[in-house]
């Protein structure tokens, strides 16, 4: 069976519904089209679409575009069981029809791959928000699960129907969702490969609704979470460091090892907690967890406590000494952590 084609639309554009005429005349695939609250404004769009001949599905309010394509998910898995898959699109027209269909066929033919219509950003009508908000994007990907992809942000995207019902457990409802995506790819056992697109943008990407702080710091929230939890940790590790150093072992051989020793465990604890109740919200059992997190605790606090040792001895400054050596040790600690330590839990917005 075909794989279907999804498109969430919002306030689309005037030219949407040549978009899908277009679409229409060159492929017989199911076109699905989830209306996300555009509104009474928008009916007629959508009624004109639906005579066209596509699935018209409707949210009475804007729920995010996450939402929109859960919807679609859902429906086709209660509607269309019998289907391949399904391949993302945009309203906007930014995604040609041509690589559509090319999305669709190799997602018809593999049932692993989550395939990615990856756009060229080098080029010089790329708008500079969708050209850097993409690069830094993908940069946080690749320092977080070790993938390396051009493209984070692409909207064409081709699912396979077999993991259609994981797909609805990945949270977030808005642009985050498909970063999230992206992140949980690996635990589902999907390979993520890129497929060459044409890059289109419509004047400066004025009508895009990517809310350009709101939804990144939905996207960015996981990461920035991190950091919130990492660097609370690390203000009472410090604090408590010393305290020890300076009220409660002042004249003991052994004070710099100690008070390092038992800041770290400290710290370590409220970390642990806030990382597994706030960061990565995980629901498994917290003994194979914590002992995840165990084992990187010491790792950390040998290296730290060998660092700060052996760094005393060239430099006078001991408490930049240890701030410098964990602020190096932090960006470690997020790579081990969200791939080893919490990983099938995933990103909780």
């Amino acid at each position: 069976m075909k794989a279907s084609i999804v498109i969430p639309a919002y306030e689309p554009e005037p030219h949407f519904l040549t978009f899908l005429a277009n679409l229409l005349c060159q492929t017989d695939r199911p076109i699905i089209v989830v209306d996300d609250g555009s509104g009474p404004d928008y009916q007629s769009v959508f009624e004109e679409a639906k005579r066209k001949g596509v699935i018209l599905l409707t949210h009475g309010q804007n729920l995010g575009k996450g939402a929109a394509l859960k919807t679609a998910m859902r429906f086709q898995l209660r509607h269309i069981p019998e289907a391949s898959g399904i391949v993302t699109a945009d309203s906007d027209g930014q995604h040609r029809v041509t690589d559509i269909l090319k999305v669709a066929s190799l997602v018809e033919e593999h049932q692993d791959t989550l395939f990615l219509g990856a756009r060229q950003f080098d080029q010089d009508h790329v708008p500079f928000k969708s050209r850097y908000g993409n690069l830094l994007t993908a940069k946080m990907f690749q320092f977080s699960t070790g993938t390396a992809l051009s493209d984070t942000q692409t909207g064409l995207r081709g699912i396979p129907q077999s993991h259609l019902e994981q797909m609805l457990e990945i949270p977030g409802r808005r642009f985050e969702y498909e970063m999230n995506m992206l992140m949980q790819a690996k635990e589902m056992r999907l390979t993520l490969e890129e497929v060459p697109i044409e890059t289109i943008y419509f004047g400066n990407n004025e009508h895009s609704h990517f809310r350009s702080v709101a939804d990144s710091l939905l996207v960015y929230l996981p990461f920035l979470k991190f950091i919130a939890s990492s660097g609370l940790s690390a203000v009472f590790d410090i604090l408590f460091f010393v305290i020890l150093l300076k009220l409660v072992f002042p004249t003991a051989p052994n004070a710099l090892f100690a008070a390092t020793a038992l800041a770290r465990i400290s710290s370590g604890f409220l970390n642990y907690q806030l990382n597994r109740r706030f960061v990565f919200k995980t629901n498994h059992k917290q003994l194979k967890e914590a002992g995840k997190y165990a084992l990187l605790f010491v790792s950390q606090l040998l290296l730290s406590c060998l660092l700060v040792q052996g760094l005393s001895g060239l430099f006078q400054h001991i408490i930049l000494i240890k701030v410098v050596v964990d602020c190096g040790i932090f960006f470690l600690s997020f790579y081990i952590q969200r791939r080893f330590v919490f990983k099938r839990g995933g990103y909780e917005i």
